[in-house]
């Protein structure tokens, strides 16, 4: 919250708006009244108070922010890339891949689809159907036809177990993928590095639902209690865990994982959040496991690691840093 400002030499230019923002802050009954007007306009009015929060059908919400990635333009197609700009994509891929190789080190990029693409039935109906071609398409489909790269796009997967289970595989009022998610994710990220895990429909896999709860879309309306009742959390079981220990858990730093007689390559994870989800079922499978958080992400961290297979994970939206992220 602002502090008071006290009139100077130096800010007496800006000392007006500072001043209003101090008292605005200060206003008594300040965040009941902002939580009052979301909730009307959420439960009367069927309208979002935050513009980067879409109000979608039976209490879904979805992002709407172009300057974190344009989820609504990833959607609708919008700026699709040129065949110079995949190309520039495709040249610092292979040239990250190159230098990874040279040390004997497997290299992997995976990409989280956007929420809005999977549960399209339940935008609202003024955004369209969504795109046949899109900018993470163009990557993937150009990144296969013209490199040798390994990329991991589990869309089709997503879409597969979306039809075959009730429950949902992403949350109603987050913009990420649940633990059902998670794990279709993390399955396929596996399967690409030769470990097969139980299919979601195979008899082994046990699905629970939790408890209730509200994500960062509720919060970003100021509806976090109230909208609690829209979602749930679930729990998977049934796949082999290797008798695995979470032995570090930081979100904006660092997950780690070990697990007895399991995958010996140790496995590197240049993450975003949604690897949340996916960490304890790919920390299962391998012996030594490291996700970084990618805001933190440093080369001397991952030289200190020596890791025998580094995944580059992000989402759809953010699919654009391809163009330009390092290992160094």
């Amino acid at each position: 919250m602002s502090e008071q400002p006290k009139l100077t030499v130096d800010n007496y230019g800006t000392f007006a708006e500072e001043y209003d923002n101090y008292f605005n802050d200060q206003l008594p009954f300040r965040n009941n009244l902002i939580k009052l007007n979301s909730w009307i306009d959420y439960f009367v009015f069927d309208r979002s108070a935050n513009s980067k929060v879409i109000i979608g059908k039976d209490n879904w919400l979805f992002y709407d922010n172009k300057d974190d990635g344009d989820p609504i333009g990833c959607y609708q197609g919008n700026n699709l890339y040129t065949e110079a700009e995949l190309q520039e994509i495709a040249e610092n891929c292979v040239k990250q891949r190159n230098f990874l190789a040279e040390r004997n080190i497997e290299f992997i990029i995976f990409i989280a689809p956007n929420k809005e693409r999977i549960y399209s039935e339940d935008m609202p109906d003024r955004f369209g159907t969504p795109a046949d071609n899109y900018k993470v398409l163009q990557i993937v489909n150009y990144l296969k036809e013209k490199t040798d790269l390994r990329v991991v796009y589990p869309y089709e997967e997503l879409m597969s177990v979306k039809e075959y289970l009730d429950d949902n595989i992403y949350y109603k009022t987050d913009t990420h993928w649940n633990q059902i998610g998670g794990y279709v994710g993390a399955a396929a990220l596996l399967k690409e590095l030769g470990i097969n895990m139980p299919s979601i429909e195979d008899d082994r896999i046990h699905i629970t639902k939790i408890n209730n709860r509200a994500g960062d879309l509720a919060s970003m309306l100021h509806l976090l209690k109230e909208l609690t009742f829209a979602d749930f959390d679930y729990q998977v079981d049934g796949d082999e865990t290797h008798n695995v220990q979470n032995l570090e858990e930081d979100f904006n730093t660092v997950f780690r994982y070990a697990a007895d007689n399991a995958d010996t390559r140790k496995l590197y994870v240049r993450r975003d959040s949604f690897s949340t989800a996916m960490a304890p079922y790919i920390g299962s499978q391998f012996n030594e496991s490291y996700f970084r958080y990618s805001n933190t992400y440093s080369y001397e961290d991952f030289a200190e690691q020596h890791p025998d297979v580094y995944v580059y994970e992000t989402v759809e939206r953010l699919a654009y840093t391809l163009k330009d992220f390092s290992i160094q």
